[in-house]
């Protein structure tokens, strides 16, 4: 006997699509960074306004360094009671007109902690809407 049930299709394409191209929720956040380092010959330098934040790298909207792979120093003002949080050897993972994101190497225990706790204090509804994935369990 075959039943005439409409059947239901779902695209989760969408929805997983953010999960899959990255590791670590992001949440939009507005602080002051700092960036510098050299590319070649030339210093690199310059103030912009950190967008978006997760552990595993942010958003910067500023000037960017010319080049793909480029390796910065920042020096992050978290709002957080301490001093701006100093991080080396970040890598430019891609690049706008007026912003780029870069990822954090691997963070110490005491990095990796505050930049979470950054992350929850700023965490909102509207970040975690139905088709965003907030978390990744590992």
């Amino acid at each position: 006997m075959k039943l005439n049930h409409p059947v239901l299709k779902i695209n989760t394409q969408k929805a997983h699509s953010l999960l899959d191209r990255r590791y670590a929720e992001r949440v939009p956040i507005r602080y002051q960074i700092t960036y510098f380092g050299e590319e070649g010959a030339r210093i690199v330098a310059g103030e912009g306004a950190l967008k978006d934040l997760s552990k595993t790298g942010c958003k910067i909207l500023g000037a960017a360094p010319s080049s793909l792979g480029s390796r910065l120093t920042l020096l992050l003002d978290l709002e957080d009671g301490h001093t701006p949080m100093r991080l080396t050897d970040v890598i430019v993972s891609w690049i706008s007109k007026d912003s780029f994101a870069v990822k954090f190497p691997k963070l110490s225990s005491d990095e990796s902690k505050r930049l979470q706790d950054v992350i929850w204090k700023n965490m909102s509804v509207s970040a975690l809407d139905d088709r965003r994935t907030a978390f990744r369990i590992l």
